[in-house]
Parts: C-alpha cells; structure tokens; sequence
C-alpha cells in the first residue's frame, strides 16, 4: 500500500515544500498515513492513533511547521480548536534547523508514537459496562468509556484486554 502524497502543491514557498516533501518521503517509506491542513501562518500535519474496533479516536499527533519552527505534541482536542501550548510538558518547539531536517525530527517523533502499544481494558458487568485504553508500554490511560465510571473502586481484573489497531491507515479514511 502506497501512503497518500501529502498536500504537496499547496505549499506556499520553498521551506514548506522541503517540509512536507521530508515528511511525505518518511510516510511513504514506513507505510503511514498522515492529513495535512493548510492555514494562514502554518502546515498542521496530524496522525490519529485509532481503536478501529470501537471506532474512536484515542489521541491526534500534530506537528505544525511555520516556515521556520516545528511545534509537536498531541493535540488535547482531537480537532484542531486550540493551538499546541509550548507550556505544556508533551509539547516541543524546535527552531533553527533547515526544513527536511525538521521533517525528520517530525517523523521520528511520529514513528516513536505510532509504533507505542495500545490496549483496551473491558468489564462486562450487568450494571455496567466499562473500557479503558491505555499504553500498553506504561499504563498510562488514554481514555475511558464513560466519565462516570471512570474511577469506579473495585472494577476488579478486566474480562478482555485487547491490543488495537493503533493508526489509522489509508483504507479507514472516511471520505
């Protein structure tokens, strides 16, 4: 499977050709896919880790490139509302590096997000039904079903726990 080219002609100059070509050439290579947006001061490059299964969206990796400074970090949203915060402690901002050589601190960053486990914990009660994602690597929680049994004392062993399809992959574009 070929990745889809990224948004290629509607760069506007010369460093966010040199951008977007790196980062498509380090997609294409490793068979992944990526959206690209297309604002008044930056390109926004986003990844969606995905339960397919479930079909939800559990994280959006974003990398924006402004011509001069990569800025990336999950994007807290999962819909482009809100700017990636410097401040925050997953956000990173680089500068002072030519164009290719910021596509390729994108992609590694990407890949090393990308190819992190997820699992889904599952409780089937017959009060309740619960899930929770969470890396598989650390334990960190992703997300849960629902907030009100988020913290539910005694959820006890899950009766499933299932790896899921991480990223989304070309064929699960909707269109």
């Amino acid at each position: 499977m070929d990745a889809p080219r990224f948004d290629i002609d509607e760069c506007r100059n010369q460093a966010e050709h040199e951008f977007i070509n790196a980062l498509h050439a380090r997609a294409e290579a490793g068979l992944w896919f990526a959206d690209s947006w297309l604002e008044p001061d930056k390109i926004i490059v986003t990844v969606n880790i995905m339960d397919a299964e479930a079909n939800c969206v559990l994280r959006m990796l974003r990398v924006d490139f402004d011509g001069t400074a990569l800025t990336y970090g999950r994007d807290e949203t999962c819909q482009l509302t809100t700017f990636l915060d410097p401040t925050r402690p997953d956000v990173v901002v680089i500068a002072d590096k030519p164009p290719a050589g910021l596509a390729e601190i994108a992609a590694d960053w990407l890949e090393h997000e990308m190819r992190r486990p997820v699992v889904r914990h599952e409780w089937h009660r017959p009060e309740f039904s619960h899930r929770i994602w969470l890396f598989a690597d650390t334990g960190e929680h992703l997300m849960w079903s629902d907030s009100a049994n988020a913290n539910r004392p005694g959820l006890g062993v899950p009766d499933k726990i299932i790896s899921v399809n991480r990223v989304r992959d070309s064929k699960q574009v909707a269109g």
